[in-house]
């Protein structure tokens, strides 16, 4: 009876072993499985990032890949705004590091010039410019962000000059910092319907689904030579 009462209990030994084995195999198994579906969407899927832009953050601001979402160009578009639109002889250079630093190759060739001539006026003539905003608008088919309001010009001994002033952007992204492919300002309130878009070779970022979408909404795209 005592040999019988020692087999049982060996073979009961042996089944938990071989169930604890079971479930220890089990386990691994699922870990291996669960380590390689995270190393396949880390390989594969770029997680999303939320980017601060220099300016009030009001809503949430989105970027995966070279994908932003219209608060981060509307939000980078007032900053911009705000940078260009308040200069004076004191920060004009800092201005000009700020905004060509976040210009594509192609803007900064095209607005290198022009600059520096503000910039040689606004030293010589002690000129102070104050931008004010009243509003923004983002059209997600030109990809085009507006910004107006007041602009004031300040010259020493005269009266200060105020006008409807309206800029215009395109932002887009790279390595999860701004990047401005179009810009102009004008007097007046934004005129929205006639654009002019360089063309897709001199600006990445314009898809060929983005400029369908700008005939579409009645814009003129001509080729920039």
């Amino acid at each position: 009876m005592e040999i019988l009462k020692n087999a049982n209990d060996v073979r009961k030994s042996l089944i938990d072993a071989i169930t604890t084995r079971n479930v220890t195999l089990l386990s691994n198994l699922l870990l291996s499985i669960g380590i390689c579906i995270f190393a396949f969407k880390f390989a594969f899927f770029e997680p999303g990032s939320v980017v601060l832009p220099n300016a009030p953050m009001t809503e949430v601001i989105e970027v995966r890949g070279d994908w932003a979402n219209a608060s981060f160009k509307r939000g980078h578009a007032i900053a911009f705004a705000e940078l260009i639109g308040n200069i004076s002889k004191s920060n004009i250079n800092f201005v000009k590091e700020r905004f060509m630093s976040a210009a594509t190759p192609n803007l900064r060739e095209q607005f290198q010039d022009e600059i520096d001539r503000q910039i040689a006026i606004i030293s010589a003539r002690k000129l102070q410019q104050r931008f004010t905003i009243d509003d923004v608008y983002f059209d997600e088919h030109q990809d085009v962000v507006w910004i107006w309001g007041s602009r004031e010009i300040t010259l020493p001994g005269q009266p200060h000059l105020i006008k409807t002033w309206t800029y215009e952007f395109r932002i887009g992204v790279a390595s999860g910092m701004p990047k401005i492919s179009y810009f102009k300002q004008y007097p007046g309130k934004p005129n929205t319907r006639q654009r002019v878009v360089p063309a897709a070779d001199t600006i990445p970022e314009l898809t060929e689904d983005m400029r369908a979408g700008l005939e579409e909404s009645g814009s003129e795209v001509k080729d920039v030579k």
